[in-house]
């Protein structure tokens, strides 16, 4: 209380202000991350019931099959990361994810309501951090559980590392961003270019 009265609040450093009218961020992640753990649960049960005698990463069933592309259901746990990276680093990752997830949260209440597409984008991220970060603490040996599987012989042989639908946020998420940033990029060479001509 200062002698001409309280001192006035900052009201754009309170939560309510830093995450209010930012619906592309908060509505999309939550159905994907119910998406991601349904798909899952029902990918690894679907094969457990076809295949109960086969030990769980031995479980394979094939979707589709051509000449060009062939997709597998597999029951894979990964303890590591992308492309089964850091196997033996699983606690670590865990609190480089958790890290991710809080400093997600501080650049979506850093970044402008209006800023849709920014805000849709850190909503796919934040929805793949949240899926794979629940398997890594309720999953046998904090593994993440993969399940998609895509292969192909054309033009050479190729066998795409299994992945979930976390995965694919993430990554979708994460080439969204930087096209963002090449466009932002762009745009301030463009500005700048303007001011020196």
């Amino acid at each position: 209380m200062s002698a001409t009265g309280p001192a006035p609040v900052d009201r754009a450093a309170t939560p309510r202000a830093l995450f209010a009218g930012k619906r592309w961020f908060w509505l999309p992640w939550p159905p994907l991350v119910v998406l991601d753990l349904w798909s899952k649960q029902v990918s690894f049960a679907f094969l457990a019931e076809q295949m109960p005698a086969r030990p769980e990463a031995a479980r394979s069933y094939n979707v589709f099959s051509t000449s060009v592309l062939q997709f597998d259901l597999v029951a894979w746990r990964n303890p590591g990361t992308i492309w089964g990276l850091f196997q033996d680093g699983t606690l670590a990752l865990m609190v480089l994810r958790c890290c991710a997830v809080v400093g997600m949260l501080w650049f979506v209440a850093s970044t402008p309501r209006q800023n849709r597409l920014n805000l849709g984008i850190l909503g796919l991220i934040f929805a793949g951090a949240i899926g794979n970060l629940y398997d890594n603490f309720t999953e046998v040996g904090r593994a993440v559980r993969d399940f998609l599987r895509f292969s192909g012989q054309w033009p050479v042989a190729w066998d795409f590392p299994a992945f979930n639908v976390a995965d694919s946020c993430i990554t979708v998420g994460a080439c969204g961003l930087i096209l963002l940033m090449l466009r932002e990029d762009r745009a301030s060479a463009r500005a700048r270019k303007q001011v020196s001509s």
